[in-house]
């Protein structure tokens, strides 16, 4: 009986056991992250140059540890393109923001190296390393500066460390508000209370109904300062009827302790124009307030230049006092 032999071929596959990755944490080490809130608003002079820092800020969010077996990359940047997208400006390592002439760069505290985007990688060789998240924050002025809203990203900058992350900048505060440098004012210390003395008169004196005396001047005064920001300061002033606060005419009601009749008080502009009374607010666009001016940068001292009188509001002006009370309050933008 023929016999047949036959071979077998046994093939062996040697399963290979699990691939570590280059870089691992030390045992309980982890990922740290850095927390960022901004002050706010950050407040700009027009006389600072172009690279000047406007803010500047650390955040520490602590140091992890790690071994890299073996050789890899350390990619380090944004980990998003910066919010106004990946325009760079002539400043390094300064990105532009939604605010136009305001830029932004992040340090590392550590190195003083400026984050970039695109990310940058190096060669990173096998080793022991603690990366610390502490990063140096920085607005910096690029140009001219036009107030608005900041916009930051919620994930700033990282570092990896092969497939690791193990440090991050993460930003609380989504907004940071860019004012200019205006001036700012406050009634002078002796103007809070302006009085005017229209004098005496006799009743002959009026020849009818909106008849009336001679205007006389008098002042509001502001003490202002600051205002290095380039921008001025628009000054608008209410005033409001004391004895009758709902009125919205332009002629002041004679106080309550007045014993004239057929009389009234009223204001009048540089230009003739009577002034118009409203609520006692300092709402810019207030009914009855009119824009006195403005104040630029080292202008100590505004003046609103006014002028009052009588005027005959009856059929019949009698003989007595006359007085009449009206307070201002004065908005700025």
């Amino acid at each position: 009986m023929k016999q047949t032999k036959g071979w077998a071929l046994a093939c062996l596959v040697a399963a290979s056991g699990p691939l570590h990755a280059a870089c691992q944490y030390y045992d309980g080490q982890g990922p740290v992250v850095a927390l960022a809130t901004l002050d706010s608003p950050i407040v700009v002079s027009a006389l600072l140059p172009v690279g000047a820092t406007l803010s500047s800020r650390v955040f520490s969010g602590g140091s992890t540890g790690l071994a890299c077996t073996r050789d890899t990359e350390l990619d380090t940047g944004w980990v998003h393109a910066p919010a106004a997208g990946a325009g760079t400006t002539e400043l390094e390592g300064v990105y532009a923001t939604s605010v136009p002439g305001v830029g932004i760069r992040i340090r590392d505290q550590g190195t003083d190296e400026a984050y970039h985007w695109p990310r940058r990688r190096t060669p990173l060789a096998a080793d022991h390393y603690t990366p610390r998240a502490s990063y140096r924050v920085e607005l910096i002025k690029t140009g001219h500066v036009v107030e608005g809203s900041l916009r930051l990203p919620v994930e700033a900058v990282s570092q990896q460390y092969g497939e690791l992350e193990p440090t991050r900048l993460r930003f609380l505060s989504p907004e940071v508000e860019v004012m200019l440098d205006k001036p700012t004012c406050d009634v002078a210390s002796d103007a809070h209370v302006v009085e005017v003395n229209l004098g005496e008169h006799h009743p002959r004196d009026f020849g009818g109904m909106g008849s009336g005396t001679v205007p006389l001047p008098f002042n509001l005064r502001l003490a202002c300062q600051g205002g290095q920001g380039g921008d001025p300061l628009f000054v608008h002033v209410t005033l409001t009827d004391a004895t009758d606060p709902g009125n919205r005419g332009d002629v002041l009601n004679l106080r309550s302790s007045a014993t004239a009749t057929g009389l009234g008080v009223q204001v009048l502009r540089p230009n003739g124009q009577p002034v118009s009374y409203g609520a006692d607010s300092p709402v810019v666009g207030n009914q009855g307030q009119f824009q006195a001016g403005s104040v630029v940068y080292g202008e100590a001292v505004f003046t609103v230049p006014l002028r009052a009188r009588y005027v005959q509001t009856g059929r019949v002006v009698t003989p007595g006092s006359a007085g009449a009370l009206a307070t201002f309050t004065f908005a700025y933008n």
